[in-house]
């Protein structure tokens, strides 16, 4: 896990809204689309950028593509920096 990699991912409001809205559970790309009033490209771009960095893991169910936490690798990363993290 790229540290200085997920910081600069995470100093992004749209990623960060992103993480806060799955931290509620699992959504599809359209449920976020329309909770971060946001187009889809966009999101998608996110979403691409945050699985790559390992944060988050993309499920698909024919025609649907949906996200959740991936709270291993969240709870790797606030554990190296001696934080708390509530999953």
């Amino acid at each position: 896990m790229e540290v200085v990699k997920i910081l600069s991912l995470l100093g992004d409001k749209t990623r960060l809204k992103i993480l806060r809205l799955l931290r509620e559970g699992e959504k599809s790309v359209s449920k976020i689309v329309k909770s971060l009033k946001l187009t889809q490209p966009t999101i998608s771009h996110h979403l691409k950028k945050l699985e790559e960095a390992g944060l988050v893991v993309k499920r698909q169910y024919k025609n649907w593509v949906f996200y959740r936490l991936n709270e291993s690798s969240l709870r790797e990363f606030i554990k190296e920096f001696g934080l708390k993290l509530n999953l």
